[in-house]
């Protein structure tokens, strides 16, 4: 790349370093992993981020979570899976497009804590799926 500038053939130089940056950004986004950790005695679940093996951040830990729920926002037509610590105190942890991918995460979460899961995706519709329905359905 050093060459083709020093040679004068700054068009090629800037589509070769075009080339790099674009193969850097995939490896990137192929790379990049999170992982979820759970501890069902305690009710505790951890969150970790790494890109090229490195770790992006502190580990991101929850505590005492009681259930976790699968939640539609209308407004933006999305699934948001959230956890809950009180009846008011809640995080959104993850937001998906489809209803399929959000409730697969928030039943590994669920099963992972041993807790109840909450299917809120229906306005003034709300289902609880318990613990046990989440066990045999994970057997079958």
């Amino acid at each position: 790349m050093i060459k083709l500038f020093l040679l004068g053939e700054i068009l090629n130089a800037l589509k070769f370093s075009t080339a790099v940056l674009f193969m850097f950004i995939c490896a990137a986004g192929l790379t990049f992993t999170k992982k979820i950790y759970s501890n069902s005695t305690s009710k505790n679940i951890r969150f970790n981020f790494t890109l090229f093996q490195m770790r992006l951040c502190k580990d991101i830990i929850f505590k005492n979570i009681l259930y976790v729920s699968v939640y539609k926002n209308h407004s933006d037509r999305d699934f948001e899976v959230q956890l809950w610590f009180t009846e008011t105190k809640k995080k959104s942890v993850s937001i998906h497009f489809r209803y399929q991918s959000a409730f697969s995460i928030a039943s590994k979460i669920a099963r992972g804590l041993q807790i109840d899961l909450l299917d809120a995706t229906e306005k003034g519709n709300f289902k609880w799926i318990k613990k046990e329905d989440l066990q045999i359905a994970r057997d079958v």
